[in-house]
């Protein structure tokens, strides 16, 4: 009897459109990046840093375009590797997947050492019961990796309750603040800024990064419902709800504090500190647990994501076949138990090295280089894409002007993320990623050598799943 080969299909129309926008708000951490970076962007942009996130936000809706341009026209379960296959050609989709396969590897370590360390922290401080962040680190990895087995349709769900109950919170507590402390316009106009609009724009750094994750629902492409409306439709809406609640947060971090920059910058729990004078101290504890609720839908979203990027790749013969096949339910589960054990291996040796935290710093500091050259990658494609499969499509606007922008304002992140160096071993991370590129090349000419057919086949897989 002839054995059966094995599927490489996902599970189709699994993914609704409020699936789709919980994974891409998720993915990009709100009430973490809320919490953990207006500090920074405070210390570089002085008391008008929440200017910094409304630009930030008019910033990523240029280069979140991008994604959504070519999700309108072509699924995959790799964004990066599908959309710059179809555009710039597949040795250049090879190279964008690779370096997207490298951002999106350090996605779960980084959760699950965030979620271990903040747990370990809040149950030392509030009950006095001292547990390692690497018992947590470990048990959040198979929790979530369980999840995912059960089918893409429960991570999501999971990760749009999830999501909800950060934002109660965080809306509730900003309107704490704004009902009973001093509004003013100061934090929105330039002359407030420490050193002018150029502080305005190193403040957009770490607004800019808070964005990061923010196309996660386009690696759904093959498991979303009616594809190419629903998720251009789920990142837009995402970009937009997360980056207003990046302002409010913003404005909130600077009346909290009175405009007093300098006091904020030098907190490292701001809004711990603003729930004990709104709340009191009988219900600060909120913070805590809602900053744990949010790295755990940020793992969920992150692992979903990950695990469809190494699908993708095995799929298409990059990475072993095995981990591009799926099972009777369309569950890519070679590719989940390959994430899990990737995720304790590189979570592990760097958290002996470094710690928890360090996990959290070197790794999450690769990821957001990673990202933004894969950004840069996709906006790169879309006008070479539109203009030579749609001409009669081809706009100016959305399919040049828009990516030129874009690229611009990622100069920034990306150069202020290598200069000036970080101290050791967080300036290993340029060259960590540059070393990836170079074994990638080596990698895609020994694939030239022996497997040359397979070379032009990258990205055709997309077109097979793609809904009619």
């Amino acid at each position: 009897m002839k054995k059966q080969a094995p599927s490489t299909q996902l599970k189709k129309n699994s993914v609704s459109l409020f699936g789709a926008l919980a994974l891409s708000a998720a993915f990009m951490g709100p009430a973490v990046s809320i919490f953990f970076n207006m500090v920074p962007a405070a210390s570089s942009a002085g008391k008008a840093f929440p200017l910094s996130f409304v630009i930030s936000m008019i910033a990523i809706l240029f280069i979140s375009n991008s994604v959504i341009q070519f999700s309108k026209k072509v699924n995959g379960a790799s964004f990066a590797f599908s959309f710059t296959s179809k555009g710039v050609g597949p040795k250049t989709g090879f190279m964008a997947g690779w370096i997207l396969l490298f951002a999106y590897a350090m996605i779960s370590p980084i959760t699950y050492a965030g979620f271990g360390v903040m747990l370990s922290e809040f149950l030392s401080r509030q009950f006095g019961v001292h547990i390692s962040w690497a018992v947590f680190f470990v048990i959040i990895g198979l929790i979530i990796s369980g999840l995912s087995y059960f089918g893409v349709n429960h991570s999501t769900n999971t990760t749009l309750i999830f999501l909800v109950l950060e934002l109660i919170v965080i809306l509730l507590l900003c309107a704490s603040v704004i009902f009973t402390g001093n509004n003013s316009v100061e934090p929105f106009i330039v002359s407030n800024a420490s050193n002018g609009f150029s502080s305005i724009g190193l403040g957009m750094v770490f607004g800019i990064l808070s964005f990061t994750g923010f196309e996660a629902a386009a690696n759904l492409g093959e498991e979303t419902m009616n594809a190419n409306k629903t998720i251009p439709r789920a990142i837009t809406i995402s970009v937009i709800m997360i980056g207003l609640l990046y302002v409010l947060g913003a404005y909130v971090a600077d009346i909290g504090f009175n405009n007093d920059a300098e006091a904020l910058a030098n907190n490292a729990s701001p809004f711990d500190t603003i729930a004990r004078n709104v709340w009191g101290n009988n219900f600060a504890w909120l913070i805590s647990l809602t900053a744990l609720n949010s790295v755990f839908a940020n793992a969920v979203a992150g692992q979903t994501s990950i695990v469809r990027n190494i699908f993708s790749l095995g799929r298409a013969g990059i990475l072993p076949r095995f981990v591009g096949h799926t099972n009777h339910n369309g569950v890519p589960v070679n590719a989940i138990v390959f994430d899990f054990v990737l995720s304790m291996i590189l979570g592990g040796a760097v958290g002996i090295w470094l710690g928890g935290w360090g996990v959290w710093n070197l790794l999450g500091g690769m990821m957001s280089i990673g990202l933004i050259i894969v950004y840069s990658m996709v906006t790169i494609s879309l006008p070479i894409f539109y203009k030579r499969e749609y001409p009669s499509e081809f706009s100016k606007t959305k399919h040049l002007l828009f990516p030129i922008i874009g690229i611009a304002l990622l100069a920034l992140p990306l150069y202020t993320s290598i200069y000036p160096a970080p101290a050791f071993p967080y300036n290993l991370a340029p060259y960590v990623i540059i070393t990836w590129v170079i074994i990638g090349a080596f990698y895609l000419n020994r694939i030239k050598k022996k497997r040359a057919d397979i070379i032009e086949k990258f990205g055709s897989s997309f077109d097979e799943d793609r809904p009619a």
